[in-house]
């Protein structure tokens, strides 16, 4: 298990963004509500202490499972096998989708303006 660091690493950004997750939507509710986030020993509010309890909860609830571990696992070494473009190759083909994608950006302008013109013509004009 040689990957063991890496899945930690994932499991408490995982765990980091589910809490953060958790947070961000309470606090509106809290709001909505109209209730008041407390501060517990005047340290910390409540929100923030639930979503780290949560966190915390998430990251030790996937540690400890089996699948996701082994998933986690399986999908590092999955990875480390895959052959990574080089800089050339990446550069080239960044440049392809640029240039189709402003082409396209063209062309589907163009055809708008042709259209609104025709439109434009064909029903706004007295005959």
């Amino acid at each position: 298990m040689n990957n063991q660091r890496y899945i930690v690493a994932t499991f408490l950004a995982l765990a980091t963004l589910a809490g953060l997750t958790l947070r961000g939507l309470g606090l509106p509710l809290l709001a909505s509500l109209e209730v008041a986030d407390p501060q517990i020993l005047g340290v910390v509010n409540a929100s923030s202490l639930v979503s780290l309890l949560f966190g915390a909860v998430v990251f030790f609830g996937l540690l400890r499972n089996n699948a996701a571990y082994t998933f986690a696992d399986e999908a590092i070494t999955e990875l480390r096998r895959t052959t990574w473009p080089d800089k050339e190759e990446t550069v080239r083909s960044t440049a392809v989708v640029i240039g189709t994608t402003l082409f396209l950006a063209a062309a589907l302008a163009s055809y708008d303006f042709i259209w609104a013109k025709l439109t434009s013509f064909f029903l706004f004009t007295e005959a």
